[in-house]
């Protein structure tokens, strides 16, 4: 491996380190060009800023999610940058890092709100909260929103940015890599536990399920 991304690794705190050697050594060793274009991220003021008030405010296991999320979406992102996509990979990897500060406040899905509501606190960019606001799994629109208990808009990504983070947080179980299977039959059990609805012969799926597979086919549209 490269000696700086070695010599960056070094500089960043324990907790990044361990989150880099577990989840992306392989991707590093593989795509060593595309994963060194812009791994100064982890090393620049605003990601130091916002890991000092993420750990400040949110539990152990939080942090070491919002990295493993982070560092994910750094990945998925240098690829798509590599293939000539436009995309600001900084905000990206910093709203992945930030978007569940919400759960110092809770931990229900209301916590993308509260999320936001700190980060506009703390004068972070607006940009942020609304990867905050919009990150749970492919977005909530308006009237589930209400239906939810919410205060009644979309939370809907609409950038690549924002459709990224949801993307890669849903892909990461604690600070482990998982597949879309694993996350539809999350997302299932946790909307519908009737699942015998049968449409035609074809078991019918939360719109919430529909959303996250959709989202995952828009993001690795982007990789081919």
């Amino acid at each position: 491996m490269n000696s700086t991304y070695l010599n960056i690794l070094n500089e960043l705190p324990d907790d990044v380190k361990y989150v880099f050697n577990f989840s992306s050594k392989e991707f590093a060793d593989k795509n060593e060009k595309v994963f060194l274009s812009d791994i100064l991220i982890f090393n620049s003021p605003e990601f130091k800023k916002s890991y000092a008030l993420l750990s400040k405010l949110c539990e152990k296991n939080v942090v070491m999610h919002c990295l493993a999320v982070s560092v994910y979406t750094y990945e998925f992102g240098s690829k798509i940058k590599n293939k000539g996509h436009n995309i600001n990979l900084e905000l990206a990897v910093i709203g992945a890092l930030l978007h569940d500060i919400g759960r110092c406040k809770t931990h229900g899905i209301e916590h993308g709100i509260e999320g936001g509501k700190i980060l506009r606190k703390y004068n972070f960019n607006e940009k942020l909260a609304l990867i905050a606001e919009r990150h749970i799994g492919a977005g909530i629109p308006k009237n589930e929103a209400v239906e939810l208990g919410l205060p009644p808009r979309d939370y809907i990504p609409l950038t690549l940015e924002e459709k990224l983070v949801a993307h890669c947080d849903n892909l990461i179980s604690g600070v482990n890599r998982v597949d879309i299977d694993f996350v539809v039959n999350k997302f299932k059990k946790r909307i519908d536990k009737n699942l015998n609805n049968i449409s035609n012969g074809i078991q019918s799926l939360p719109p919430a399920v529909i959303r996250i597979l959709k989202l995952n086919n828009e993001i690795n549209n982007l990789l081919i």
